[in-house]
Protein backbone atom coordinates (compact mmCIF):
# COMPACT_ATOMS: atom_id res chain seq x y z
CA UNK A 1 0.00 0.00 0.00
CA UNK A 2 1.41 3.13 -1.03
CA UNK A 3 0.98 6.09 0.77
CA UNK A 4 0.54 9.87 -0.97
CA UNK A 5 3.08 12.26 0.61
CA UNK A 6 0.68 14.55 1.76
CA UNK A 7 -0.64 12.03 4.06
CA UNK A 8 2.19 10.96 5.47
CA UNK A 9 3.57 14.54 6.37
CA UNK A 10 0.20 15.45 7.67
CA UNK A 11 0.75 12.10 10.02
CA UNK A 12 4.49 13.48 10.82
CA UNK A 13 2.72 17.27 11.49
CA UNK A 14 -0.27 15.62 13.44
CA UNK A 15 2.63 13.56 15.57
CA UNK A 16 4.62 16.80 16.26
CA UNK A 17 1.37 18.47 17.32
CA UNK A 18 0.28 16.24 19.92
CA UNK A 19 3.80 15.58 21.36
CA UNK A 20 4.55 19.45 21.81
CA UNK A 21 0.41 19.43 23.48
CA UNK A 22 1.75 16.80 26.02
CA UNK A 23 4.40 18.41 27.28
CA UNK A 24 2.85 21.67 27.16
CA UNK A 25 0.39 20.18 29.31
CA UNK A 26 3.59 19.28 31.95
CA UNK A 27 3.36 23.28 33.12
CA UNK A 28 -0.15 22.50 34.66
CA UNK A 29 0.18 19.05 36.58
CA UNK A 30 1.56 19.25 39.40
CA UNK A 31 3.99 16.04 40.25
CA UNK A 32 4.91 14.67 43.43
CA UNK A 33 8.02 13.12 42.29
CA UNK A 34 10.09 11.05 45.00
CA UNK A 35 12.90 13.05 43.68
CA UNK A 36 13.65 16.73 43.02
CA UNK A 37 14.81 15.96 38.95
CA UNK A 38 11.27 13.90 38.61
CA UNK A 39 9.91 17.20 39.20
CA UNK A 40 11.22 19.59 36.18
CA UNK A 41 9.58 20.82 33.65
CA UNK A 42 9.42 17.69 30.46
CA UNK A 43 11.76 15.09 32.44
CA UNK A 44 9.89 12.37 31.62
CA UNK A 45 9.48 13.29 27.95
CA UNK A 46 13.43 13.69 27.80
CA UNK A 47 13.75 10.64 29.82
CA UNK A 48 11.32 8.87 27.42
CA UNK A 49 13.39 10.15 24.53
CA UNK A 50 16.81 9.19 25.70
CA UNK A 51 15.57 5.81 26.88
CA UNK A 52 14.50 5.28 22.88
CA UNK A 53 17.52 6.33 22.04
CA UNK A 54 19.32 3.61 23.59
CA UNK A 55 17.16 0.90 22.79
CA UNK A 56 17.53 2.03 19.13
CA UNK A 57 21.42 2.26 18.90
CA UNK A 58 21.55 -0.94 21.53
CA UNK A 59 19.67 -2.74 18.77
CA UNK A 60 21.97 -1.50 15.74
CA UNK A 61 24.80 -2.53 17.28
CA UNK A 62 23.29 -6.29 18.59
CA UNK A 63 22.21 -6.18 14.88
CA UNK A 64 26.13 -6.22 13.81
CA UNK A 65 27.38 -8.77 16.35
CA UNK A 66 24.24 -11.32 16.16
CA UNK A 67 24.04 -11.11 12.05
CA UNK A 68 24.50 -14.08 9.86
CA UNK A 69 24.96 -14.64 6.50
CA UNK A 70 22.00 -15.49 3.60
CA UNK A 71 23.63 -19.48 3.34
CA UNK A 72 24.36 -19.64 6.66
CA UNK A 73 21.97 -22.37 7.22
CA UNK A 74 22.73 -23.81 3.72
Amino acid sequence: MIYSKKFINFIVYTLYALCAAVLLVDVFHHKHGHFEFEEWFGFYAFYGFAAYMIIVNSAKLLRKLLKRDEDYYD
